[in-house]
């Protein structure tokens, strides 16, 4: 099993030294998110990712997800080619479909109904597929029309695998064949509404998460499966008030101690998922949390 972080809110003004401490600390992969601003303003995502790749040297890099509602998939592509060469090999393309309504609607942009939005970011997906993998691609869509003739660019490393996020079913069996990994993203039917919704995250249940990987194998039986889970870790009123917010819930086995956190990321694997993004729901998540999942991986090596 794998565990990447994602860069929290309070390291937001040091990625670089973040993601060098984390990889000294053993952690398999380090993230950026790709916001305008959640709570407050995010860095940009591509020059995070750039910090990170130029400070470290053997952990693995991603972007978790860069948005697809912000910009085209070829200035994506852009960007993956040169993070790949930057973190000399390291780099995994994430793109995603978008999916917080605030920050779109107040930079001016358009926030499309779910329907669109999977429709986009199918396009993307292929279209992003086609460059990374060919250096070209000719397509017209429905909201791309591309056509790259030349080589877009010969990198000298090997182009970055492409990752999906999705939890639909329609998403699930859509990106699946057109990505080298495939994250679950275990909130999505609680941010289907534009923002995350606690109550609906409470009513997401293992069986959920269990069917969404099974219908990725039937799809694809080779894929490796990653899965995104939010955590909030230690014995606060804040991650207690999260975890009685959700109780009874699936996702409420990732809110608490870390014993028991640890315990449930283990029971993953069962699942069929070889990788887990963890992202901090409350401050210091995964600091309580590397001595146990870090002594795994020592054991593995």
């Amino acid at each position: 099993m794998e565990y990447f972080v994602n860069l929290p809110n309070d390291q937001f003004l040091r990625p670089g030294e973040w993601a060098k401490e984390m990889e000294t600390v053993g952690w398999h992969g380090v993230c950026a998110s790709d916001h305008f601003w959640v709570t407050h303003a995010y860095p940009h995502v591509f020059v995070t990712a750039t910090e990170m790749a130029c400070k470290t040297e053997k952990v693995k890099l991603t972007t978790s997800f860069c948005n697809n509602l912000f910009r085209s998939p070829v200035e994506f592509c852009q960007a993956a080619f040169s993070l790949q060469q930057a973190s000399r090999g390291r780099f995994e393309a994430g793109l995603g479909a978008g999916w917080l309504e605030e920050e779109l609607t107040a930079a001016g942009l358009e926030y499309p109904r779910p329907k669109e939005r999977i429709t986009r970011y199918i396009e993307a997906l292929k279209i992003a597929r086609d460059i990374l993998k060919k250096q070209r691609c000719h397509f017209k869509g429905d909201f791309y029309n591309i056509s790259i003739g030349k080589d877009f660019q010969t990198p000298q490393y090997d182009a970055p695998p492409l990752v999906g996020s999705a939890g639909g079913p329609r998403a699930l069996k859509e990106v699946s064949p057109l990505v080298d990994r495939i994250e679950i993203n275990s909130t999505a039917r609680a941010t289907r509404g534009g923002k995350i919704d606690l109550d609906i995250m409470a009513t997401i249940e293992e069986n959920e998460i269990r069917a969404q990987v099974d219908l990725v194998k039937n799809v694809r039986a080779d894929i490796p499966i990653s899965i995104f889970l939010l955590v909030a870790v230690g014995e606060s009123n804040e991650v207690m008030g999260i975890a009685n917010k959700l109780r009874g819930g699936y996702l409420a086995n990732f809110m608490g101690e870390p014993e028991k956190v640890i315990e449930s990321l283990g029971k993953l694997e069962s699942l069929g998922i070889d990788r887990v993004q963890l992202t901090e729901f409350t401050p210091g998540a995964h600091n309580l949390l590397s001595e146990g999942l870090t002594e795994n991986k020592k054991k593995e090596s």
